[in-house]
C-alpha cells in the first residue's frame, strides 16, 4: 500500500467524509469596519470575517508576517507524507495556486472544493477528487485559487464530518454564514461533535475543513494596529499549503 494512500485511510478515522457533487452559491467580500479582521465569539466558537481583497492558496512557504496585505493565514488541504522538500503532488486533492493548476494525490477523505476567482468570487462545491478537474482549472484560467479538502455542511445539510464526535482537537473550517465568508476556529480543545454543533447552531450553510494534518493548525491575523496575533502557535516543520486572504 502506497504512504499517501494509507494516510487518507489513517484519516478517514481522523478525518473522514464522503463524496458527492453539485454546486453551491457565490459570493464577495464580507464588508467591514475599519479593522482588518472582524472578530465575534460564541462561548467555544471564534468567527473571524477578514476584510479581503482576494485570497490565494499559498504553497510550499507560509506567507509571511512582514507581507501587510496578508490578513488572516491558516492550514488549507491535508499533506500526505512528511518530505523535507515541497512538492504540489504531496498536498491532498488537485489545487489551484497564484491562478495555476496543480495536481496533488487522491485522498478518500476529500467530497468539497472550495474556490475562489476576481470575476466569479468564492464557491462551493460537494465534488469527488474525480470531478475536482473542471471546477479548479475554471478557477486557475482567471486566475484564482482553490483547493479540495473535507465538506461539513453544503447549502444547509450536516454531513456526517471528518472525526469521530468524540474525538477532540481545536477544529477550524472556512464557513458561509449569512452570506459572508468566514473562519470559525475553536477557542480552545473540543469534542468534534461539539464543533459541528456549534457550526449548526452559527447558522452555517457552508463548510470546508482547514487542516494539514495532525497537529499543523498554525495560524495567524492581522489586527487592526497591524500586529499579527498568532491563533495557533506551533507551525510544524513539514506544512505544505495555506489559505489566504489578502487586503490590497
Amino acid at each position: 500500500m502506497r504512504p499517501r494512500t494509507l494516510i487518507c485511510l489513517i484519516l478517514f478515522f481522523l478525518p473522514a467524509m464522503w463524496a458527492g457533487a453539485f454546486l453551491a452559491s457565490a459570493a464577495r467580500p464580507a464588508g467591514g469596519k475599519a479593522g482588518p479582521v472582524r472578530i465575534e465569539r460564541h462561548d467555544s466558537l471564534t468567527v473571524y470575517y477578514p476584510d479581503y481583497s482576494r485570497i490565494d492558496l499559498s504553497t510550499g512557504r507560509m506567507p509571511s508576517k512582514d507581507r501587510t496585505d496578508v490578513i488572516f493565514c491558516c492550514a488549507a488541504a491535508f499533506t500526505g507524507e512528511r518530505l523535507k522538500e515541497f512538492s504540489h503532488s504531496n498536498i491532498a486533492g488537485h489545487h489551484v495556486s497564484g491562478g495555476k493548476y496543480y495536481q496533488g494525490f487522491r485522498c478518500a477523505t476529500n467530497n468539497g472544493i472550495f474556490t475562489w476567482n476576481g470575476a466569479n468570487g468564492w464557491k462551493f462545491y460537494n465534488f469527488s477528487h474525480k470531478n475536482s478537474e473542471t471546477p479548479l482549472k475554471e478557477s486557475a484560467r482567471k486566475g484564482g485559487m482553490g483547493f479540495c479538502q473535507s465538506l461539513l455542511f453544503y447549502n444547509g445539510k450536516q454531513f456526517k464530518g471528518c472525526f469521530k464526535p468524540y474525538r477532540s482537537n481545536q477544529y477550524r473550517a472556512l464557513c458561509e454564514i449569512g452570506g459572508r465568508l468566514c473562519i470559525v476556529d475553536c477557542a480552545w480543545s473540543l469534542p468534534f461533535g461539539s464543533f459541528m454543533e456549534g457550526l449548526r447552531k452559527l447558522g452555517v450553510k457552508n463548510a470546508i475543513y482547514c487542516d494539514m494534518g495532525r497537529g499543523w493548525n498554525y495560524s495567524w491575523y492581522r489586527r487592526d494596529d497591524g500586529t499579527v496575533k498568532e491563533i495557533f502557535t506551533y507551525p510544524g516543520p513539514f506544512t505544505t499549503n495555506w489559505l489566504t486572504f489578502i487586503k490590497d
